[in-house]
């Protein structure tokens, strides 16, 4: 009897750990996220402000870059709009 009360314990415990995983997860994700966004805070401000040090005008590194971006957004736009990110759902 003890070895099916283990077994009932197992699955109904089974859901609470996916669960509990799917939140780890979750708060790791969001701390690459900060980090990502604290990355790029310091970076928009200390890469224009070496630029203009070192003498190359912005302007003429925005263009390739502002290529770059629309075409990325316009390859990745699928990818976005469909917003599939899989996982767990409740």
């Amino acid at each position: 009897m003890s070895d099916k009360n283990l077994d009932n314990l197992i699955i109904n415990l089974n859901d609470e750990i996916e669960r509990k995983c799917f939140e780890i997860k979750q708060k790791r994700k969001e701390r690459a996220l900060k980090l990502f966004f604290m990355i790029s805070c310091v970076m928009f401000i200390t890469v224009p402000f070496l630029l203009t040090l070192v003498g190359i005008n912005i302007i003429t590194l925005s263009i390739p870059i502002l290529l770059f971006l629309s075409l990325s957004l316009f390859i990745l736009s699928p990818i976005i709009l469909n917003n599939d990110l899989g996982g767990i759902v409740e």
